[in-house]
């Protein structure tokens, strides 16, 4: 009866301390320092495999499969009402995208506050929290750290697409170097390789997102996620564009 006691009163304070990366405050996002700029677009991949799921196309072929156990030795050993909780807090907090989250929490809860975010989703389609910069007040990042607690994936990696659409953000100065720059840095997390958008071909992306960045003003740094990611073609994104790889 103790040992089941003080199972019990260990899941919940881990419980208590997993949800403390959503008040903590970080000057960086992956290691990449966020306080030489100003005007940021996170775009992080929300598609399936981002949470073990098996991911789909637009008319909703699957188009990789992958499964997920996790949480379940933790769940059963504390059992009950109490080891569902801990399961499903403990499988969203080892998911890809639950640790995305918790790096891009604080990086968000750090800007200071003449700077400028917006956060862009994809996985078949690009959904957008705010359609453009908004300044990082505290109601403000209350309200993407909102945001990002309820996202769920599902769908396929349209990478080309949410590229496409947070430069437009940047108006014309990603192509004249003498025009304001509406966005300074996009940071683009993935774990997959394209496979939803206008373009899927890797290469063509590559090319493609260097046209729409001729000026090379605005840096793309490029972070991925576990093995199943495409390393060399994110090295090249960010490589062609001013920024760094990171791998997770």
């Amino acid at each position: 009866m103790k040992k089941i006691k003080l199972l019990s009163l260990l899941a919940f304070v881990a419980i208590l301390l997993s949800s403390c990366y959503m008040t903590k405050k970080s000057s960086d996002y992956y290691g990449i320092e966020t306080t030489s700029s100003k005007k940021f677009v996170y775009v992080i991949d929300i598609s399936g495999s981002m949470e073990g799921k098996a991911e789909t196309d637009l008319q909703g072929n699957v188009i990789s499969s992958v499964t997920s156990k996790t949480g379940d030795a933790v769940g059963n050993m504390v059992g009950g009402k109490l080891g569902s909780l801990v399961k499903k807090q403990t499988d969203n907090q080892l998911t890809k995208l639950g640790k995305a989250k918790k790096e891009l929490m604080p990086s968000i809860r750090g800007l200071s506050e003449d700077s400028y975010f917006t956060i862009f989703v994809f996985e078949n389609r690009v959904k957008k929290w705010h359609k453009k910069l908004v300044q990082a007040t505290n109601t403000n990042k209350n309200l993407a750290i909102a945001y990002l607690e309820k996202l769920h994936s599902g769908g396929g990696t349209n990478i080309s697409d949410a590229l496409e659409e947070a430069l437009e953000l940047a108006g014309a100065g990603t192509t004249d170097a003498n025009a304001e720059l509406g966005v300074e840095v996009i940071f683009l997390l993935s774990d997959g390789s394209p496979t939803a958008g206008k373009i899927t071909n890797k290469d063509k992306i590559v090319a493609k997102t260097a046209e729409w960045n001729s000026a090379k003003r605005v840096k793309i740094h490029t972070i991925g996620l576990g093995e199943d990611c495409d390393k060399d073609f994110m090295k090249k994104l960010a490589a062609e564009n001013s920024g760094k790889f990171i791998d997770k």
